[in-house]
């Protein structure tokens, strides 16, 4: 006696290929309810794309702190003795103003998180004063580019690149 058939619905004369459905079996394989393992390949593309994120902001807060913040101020007794030795150790003499803010780097983030306030367009003007000094080209004499210093106690403002200032508003 013959067997029956499991598959009546594919003919014994046809061959089976490889590309055919069996509907036995693999409505039997289909991914069924929820899945956290594949769930895994996402969160972690999401997790490193937020630390891309936060690399690109690297190079830009080391040029703001390397371009503004001289905290331990550099000690002369005139402000214009200051600038032109700090503009020229830097190698800032290109730009025709510049200003140095004179308090610990952590004091000018939290202007990024909790001790700022949103400021048109996109940057953060601190709650409050802070010790600067402004330096602005006055001219060349003998070579030297010379700088006119004043020192302030004002609000700040900076813009911000995941809570690390990036860049100081004139």
């Amino acid at each position: 006696m013959e067997e029956a058939d499991p598959h009546p619905i594919l003919s014994p004369s046809i061959p089976v290929s490889p590309l055919q459905v069996d509907l036995v079996t693999d409505t039997a394989m289909a991914v069924r309810g929820p899945h956290p393992a594949l769930l895994l390949p996402l969160v972690l593309l999401i997790a490193c794309l937020a630390l891309d994120s936060g690399r690109s902001c690297t190079p830009r807060f080391k040029t703001f702190l390397w371009e503004h913040v001289d905290y331990l101020r550099t000690s002369f007794s005139k402000h214009n003795a200051y600038c032109t030795s700090r503009m020229l150790r830097l190698n800032l003499f290109k730009k025709p103003l510049n200003t140095f803010i004179h308090i610990p780097i952590e004091a000018i983030k939290s202007v990024c998180r909790v001790h700022g306030t949103h400021f048109p367009p996109d940057l953060r003007k601190s709650k409050y004063f802070f010790a600067v000094t402004t330096c602005r080209y006055n001219k060349l004499l003998y070579g030297l580019h010379l700088y006119n210093g004043t020192f302030y106690r004002r609000q700040i403002v900076i813009r911000c690149c995941h809570a690390f200032p990036v860049y100081y508003h004139e």
